[in-house]
């Protein structure tokens, strides 16, 4: 067992990293996609960069149970992973300072950017499940959530507030070099804090990740293709998913151009959007846990699978700032739900030794069905004409394409209810911000107190656990 000082200092290095990774993903990331527009790039440049980079660094990620093994280190993999991050950041604060920018320069640090931090992900949650105790975990990574969103409003606000200082062209760019420099430096800290804690609390611990990613390094690439090739409610709770994030993407990555380029909003403007999409999905977590308690999942899977269907079309209803602000908080609640009611459906049937892969195969195809959804869009602005009433289509086409997934949505199969303490917690970590749904998530599974949550199925008495290989 380890002593309570060395608790008490991972612990505190956990928080003081989460915060500098937020200040990264809000200072730093978040306005690439403005950085391109400022370059005068165009809109499908900027859509590509705020979606290619992400399945380019999935397909990278891939090698990460491998690379995982021959490390033999939770800890050592995700310092790795965080320091390339680090470095991406800074790659793109020097490509600010070119006075000739071409798009293919953003393409190889933002995908280094989106490969070290997909691939650090599920290392990360398996190796902070076994340096914060099992007793404390719901309550400290609730605290850690609350943390880590001030963080990225910090990053967000900061970023709004140097932009809004001088918009001439020069300036500008200056400007944006200063923001990923602050997320470099940031990421760099969070890089530093990870390597202040501890590989785990306890031989048996230490045991235990060993036997793990032996696991991992026996079953490589198998283990994650023989899960999307498993029957079962996995496998349709993934194709619903998909479904839903293709038809979302025809219209996410063309927000910020829409705002940008032909709304012509400053900065200022355009980062208090953005912020209160964010704010909005803050807000919905705790009485969405509670609808969870008293309902259960599926059915606010299905308040928020509702709510999304109608935002993006609601954009053509009018372009006034105060409109559009009340828009951003609608979704961030809708998206709320959404979210969380997929969280405790999914990675609720995940058994620890599938986790790293299951995670794995969800960053793939997740990018994936992005990437195909941004094309679908792009296409249909060419056919529409690319002027601002296109974009206005293109938005209602993608409500459309919701519509129509709902029909895909599996019925009954878990309705997972539990104490709301339990269910309101902040069950994900943000990994970027974007227009109309507030920001990119992935789980903590370690943040769930899943002894207070009953898993019983109102339709189905049998739950369907996915089988450890072998």
């Amino acid at each position: 067992m380890a002593s309570p000082e060395r608790l008490r200092h991972n612990l505190a290095a956990i928080h003081i990293e989460g915060l500098a990774f937020s200040i990264m993903v809000g200072v730093g990331e978040s306005y690439l996609p403005a950085f391109v527009l400022t370059r005068g790039m165009g809109p499908l440049v900027a859509a590509l960069v705020a979606t290619l980079p992400i399945l380019l660094g999935s397909l990278i990620q891939l090698l990460s149970p491998t690379l995982l093994a021959k490390i033999g280190s939770y800890r050592k993999f995700v310092i790795f992973t965080a320091a390339l991050q680090a470095l991406a950041m800074l790659w793109l604060c020097l490509l600010t300072q070119l006075t000739e920018l071409k798009p293919w320069m953003i393409f190889p640090p933002a995908t280094l950017y989106w490969a070290g931090g997909l691939a650090a992900g599920p290392a990360w949650n398996a190796w902070v499940e076994q340096i914060v105790p099992t007793r404390l975990q719901p309550g400290f990574f609730a605290r850690r959530g609350r943390l880590c969103q001030a963080g990225i409003l910090a990053g967000l606000i900061t970023g709004g507030l140097l932009l809004k200082i001088d918009t001439h062209w020069s300036k500008a760019l200056d400007v944006f070099g200063m923001l990923f420099a602050l997320g470099s430096l940031a990421r760099w800290i969070s890089t530093w804090m990870l390597a202040r804690q501890c590989e785990a609390l306890g031989q048996r611990s230490l045991e235990i990740q060993q036997a793990e990613i032996q696991q991992i390094g026996r079953h490589g690439m198998g283990n994650i293709w023989r899960l999307w090739r498993e029957p079962g409610p996995t496998g349709r709770f993934i194709t619903f998913i998909l479904l839903m994030q293709g038809s979302v993407h025809l219209a996410g990555p063309y927000f910020t151009p829409y705002m940008i380029g032909y709304l012509k909003l400053d900065w200022l403007t355009y980062m208090f959007l953005l912020s209160l999409c964010f704010l909005g999905k803050m807000i919905s977590l705790p009485w969405a846990g509670k609808l969870a308690a008293r309902w259960g999942s599926e059915r606010l899977m299905w308040v928020g699978s509702l709510g999304i269907v109608p935002i993006s079309a609601l954009w053509a209803v009018d372009d006034s700032v105060i409109f559009m602000a009340c828009l951003q908080v609608l979704s961030g609640l809708v998206w709320g739900c959404y979210e969380l009611g997929l969280l405790l459906q999914f990675f609720r049937q995940i058994p620890r030794e599938r986790r790293i892969a299951t995670l794995t195969l969800y960053n793939l195809g997740n990018s994936a069905a992005m990437v195909l959804g941004l094309m679908g869009g792009a296409w249909l602005l060419g056919q529409f004409g690319k002027t601002p009433e296109a974009f206005l289509w293109v938005f209602a086409c993608s409500s459309a394409c919701r519509a129509m997934v709902l029909l895909c949505m599996p019925h009954g199969k878990q309705a997972i209810r539990g104490s709301s303490d339990a269910l309101h917690l902040w069950l994900s970590r943000t990994i970027a911000v974007r227009p109309m749904s507030g920001s990119m998530e992935r789980p903590i599974l370690s943040a769930m107190d899943w002894d207070c949550v009953d898993t019983k199925s109102t339709q189905d008495p049998k739950p369907h656990p996915i089988k450890a290989p072998g």
